[in-house]
């Protein structure tokens, strides 16, 4: 990947700790390429205390910005002079840009899905079921609101987490937001009728302990034929989207939800829209940093079950 280094190259950084599976920094790289961006984004590693020695760091080298990845998403509110309310109110931050000394943050997992839903061509003026009530959930349901969605459903096991989230969308939104446990008979119930279902969870997944079984799937079946499945999981291809593949339901897998929260990124990085064919370009970088990251796992002696 070709890189500009002179005085006028940008500086970013993708924050977190561990990074050791982290793909991010070369997919932001390959867009700044594609979009001809003087900048380059390199990985950092700051652990849970270290922010304010980060930030006065990045003020007193000129950084422009920078990602974050766990566990800095609500860690970092407190040091922002200015950020956008949805990612306030859920506590989840992921992009912050430097500008004059101050701090802007902003969280865009919610973009990418609703960008990624509105390509697909998902009916938002309907009903809507989330599982799940992780980091990503709240935002992810706000933009789906804004969208102009009637009715919102979400489920937990914890149905208290999922009461929170709802408790907010309630407040900026005028329209019905049920909350209640997540369970294969109550996903079955509330399945019938839905326009659009994401899963925040890892309901699906084809691999590992957290796997379900074609009964906690069966749910699939009673969706109607136009709704539209999406899966904030980007790899492998889950049991959830294949299920909903063979119904020939419309599918939006975690990959287009994370070139579009690229394309976001760029816009609000460098106020600069991504040209088209963006998402082939990230896909062959994010192809890339997962073998490279693969190999470089292998050398340091990484050998968990998920390598």
């Amino acid at each position: 990947m070709r890189m500009k280094y002179n005085l006028d190259t940008k500086l970013l950084f993708q924050i977190g700790d561990p990074l050791d599976h982290a793909t991010a920094a070369y997919i932001h790289n390959a867009m700044y390429e594609l979009a001809h961006v003087n900048a380059i984004n390199q990985y950092a590693i700051v652990k849970k205390g270290e922010l304010p020695k980060f930030i006065e760091c990045c003020k007193y080298l000129g950084v422009v910005g920078f990602d974050i990845a766990t566990p800095h998403k609500t860690d970092i509110i407190q040091y922002l002079d200015e950020c956008d309310e949805f990612s306030r109110e859920f506590q989840s931050v992921n992009h912050v840009k430097i500008r004059e000394g101050k701090l802007i943050g902003i969280g865009l997992d919610g973009a990418g899905m609703a960008i990624s839903l509105e390509q697909a061509g998902a009916k938002f003026d309907g009903r809507a079921l989330i599982l799940g009530a992780g980091a990503v959930t709240g935002p992810i349901a706000a933009e789906i609101c804004k969208k102009g969605t009637k009715e919102m459903v979400i489920l937990n096991r914890t149905v208290a987490k999922a009461e929170s989230i709802a408790e907010i969308l309630r407040r900026h939104f005028d329209i019905p937001v049920i909350s209640d446990t997540m369970t294969t008979e109550n996903i079955q119930k509330y399945a019938e009728n839905m326009d659009i279902v994401v899963n925040c969870t890892s309901l699906g997944i084809a691999s590992g302990t957290d796997d379900y079984s074609d009964e906690d799937l069966a749910f699939i079946e009673k969706l109607p034929a136009h709704c539209t499945v999406a899966d904030v999981v980007y790899n492998p291809v889950t049991k959830l989207q294949k299920a909903a593949m063979a119904r020939g339901l419309k599918v939006v897998g975690g990959m287009p939800m994370m070139f579009n929260q690229e394309r976001a990124l760029m816009k609000f990085h460098f106020d600069i829209d991504l040209p088209e064919g963006y998402e082939i370009e990230g896909e062959e970088a994010m192809r890339t940093a997962v073998t490279l990251n693969h190999f470089w796992r292998k050398q340091h002696g990484y050998t968990n079950a998920n390598d």
